[in-house]
Formats: C-alpha cells, structure tokens, sequence
C-alpha cells in the first residue's frame, strides 16, 4: 500500500471532481473544491502542487478564479506500488494467465491485458516469468459449456443433454436442473438434480463429458430454499456425493514426516488433531466414505494407517490386494 494512504485518497477524490466537470462547468473554484474536499487552503496547495508534480493537467483561470483540467488524467497511473503490492500483481497476473486461454473466459482477456500493461510499468516482464511457474493447465473442452450453465443457473432453466460415461458404449440423455458451477481438479463440474428415474437426487457432471450441444427445455425449477452447494461437498473429499452417504469419524495415522506434509496441505478440511508427537500424528475428519477418500489415503502408502470405521480399513486393504495382484508373476 501506499506510506501515505490518507493522501492518496485527496489526490484521488481532487482527481475525481475534475475528471467530471466538463464543458462550460470545467472550472471549479477555490471555494468550492474546500467545502467538497473539507480541507484547509494550506492543505489544498500542497495537494494540487504535488499533484501537479505527478503530470495533472490543471490550470488556473484568473478571470473565473478557479481550475481545470485541460484533459482528462487517469490517476492510477501514478500512484507508487510497494514492493509488497508488486509481488500481489506478479502473482495475480500469472495466476490469471493460466486461465485465460481457457473456452467460457474470453471475457477475463481484457481485465487480464489491463492488469498486465499494469505490471510491466513496474516490473520486468521477463524476469517475472522466470519467476513463477505453474503447473501446466491442460487443455480443457468441457470450459465451452460454461457459459450455458451459468445462464440456466441463474434463471433456473431446466436443460437436456447427452452425457457419455467412460465405460458406456454410448451416451445417454439427461434431464437436469442445474444449481451450482465448481471446478476441482482442473475440471469444471455442474451440479443439480437429476431426472433419471434412477437417481432423482442432487450429483455432478463433468463437462468434458457432454457430448454435443447442451439445451434448455423451456421448463424452470424451483431450487430447494435450504440448499446450499457448499453443504453438498462438506463431509467428501471428492466431487459427487454418495446417494444416502453417511457421516463418519474417519481417524488416520500419520508418521511424523507425513504428518507435516499433510498438516501443511491437508487433503480436507477441517480436521482435528487427537496427537501430535516427534513419532505420529494423528487426525480425525468427518467424512462420507468414497472410492476418492480411500484413493487419497492410499496415495500415502506406508506412512499413513487407518485406525477408524473399520469398513474403511476393509476397503484399503480389498484397494491395495487388488493393486498388488497387478505385479504377482
């Protein structure tokens, strides 16, 4: 931020008032911009002096005692980043490049080109891309259907279309009224009611795997009034929430290494810590039992165990027997 904020917000509120007058009312006196700005005189020079300093166009006109700008002046221009504010921008303008490209964001172009002809004016272009690296964004197909969800979202227009499941010959049709939009894992999810006879419950599609065109039926919904999509994904740590899925003290034994791995980016959260030792750490989350749970807790293989329910331990070891007749000779 800048050292001074108070004062920048004079210079911008002055900026503001002759940026608006224009015309036969370009002109603003002395004794007005005081009773605008509640400044003393003594306050007012000092202000337009440096303003002036900092290339505002204002000129003074003796016969009607006041000033004007003699163009219009963008401010921003020069107002001073700290270092702090430049690493805030580096870091913005690379994480919005990631998406940028993407199908369903051409609108960010223009906001993301303004923020970078912003950087560049305080900070080497090359040097910071040499100095954040992202993982590299796949391509995704699925990000064109996003403007036509977010439309059906938001009038809470019923849709059809043809979703192909991977082990599926085919795709099959699908009657949906859509309530929420997430993206997890690099994809883009919409999540709704489904109208296949035998579901007729709340899940998630993903969009890569709609195939054709998307359409709206003509009818509207009435979203549940005690819906709220982040109650959907409180208690999973995938993306779609198992049909009549309980709620379960899940409780894991990390060693203590990978117990500072999980502690500094845990797989969900919250949890609670029951034991943190130099030899263990222990954790308790709440959580519905899924295939993508114990994928999670599989990918730590010897250094995490589960000490609870134990239908969650039946499942990892049925997961690693499984995974381990794949290398029997």
């Amino acid at each position: 931020m800048a050292r001074n904020s108070k004062a920048w917000e004079r210079y911008q509120r002055i900026n503001d008032i002759f940026n608006l007058r224009k015309g036969s009312q370009a002109v603003v006196t002395t004794e007005e911009l005081l009773s605008i700005l509640g400044s003393s005189l003594r306050q007012l020079r000092i202000d337009m002096n440096k303003m002036k300093e900092m290339g505002a166009p204002l000129e003074y006109i003796a016969r009607e005692r006041g000033w004007r700008y003699t163009r219009p002046f963008d401010f921003s221009e020069s107002i001073p980043l700290s270092a702090e504010d430049i690493m805030q921008l580096r870091l913005a303008e690379a994480t919005l490049a990631q998406v940028s490209h993407l199908p369903g964001f051409e609108n960010l172009t223009e906001v993301f080109e303004k923020i970078r002809r912003s950087v560049r004016r305080w900070v080497d272009r090359e040097a910071t891309a040499r100095a954040i690296y992202f993982d590299p964004v796949p391509a995704y197909e699925g990000g064109v259907h996003l403007p036509f969800f977010l439309q059906a979202i938001e009038t809470t227009r019923q849709v059809v279309f043809d979703y192909q499941p991977f082990l599926a010959p085919s795709p099959r049709p699908c009657v949906f009224d859509p309530y929420f939009l997430r993206q997890h894992h690099q994809r883009w999810y919409v999540g709704g009611f489904s109208h296949d006879p035998k579901e007729l419950f709340i899940r998630t599609y993903p969009l890569e795997r709609i195939s054709g065109q998307p359409e709206l039926t003509g009818r509207y919904f009435d979203k549940p009034r005690d819906f709220y999509p982040p109650d959907y994904w409180k208690h999973i740590v995938g993306i779609n929430r198992p049909p009549n899925g309980k709620v379960e003290s899940v409780v894991l034994k990390f060693s203590y290494l990978h117990g500072r791995y999980f502690l500094s980016n845990p797989f969900f959260a919250p949890f609670e810590v029951l034991e943190d030792t130099p030899e263990k750490l222990l954790v308790k989350m709440e959580l519905m039992v899924d295939i993508e749970l114990v994928r999670r807790i599989a990918a730590y293989g010897k250094d995490v165990r589960v000490l609870a329910p134990e239908a969650l331990c039946q499942e990892l070891q049925a997961f690693f027997r499984q995974a381990l007749e794949q290398y029997a000779p």
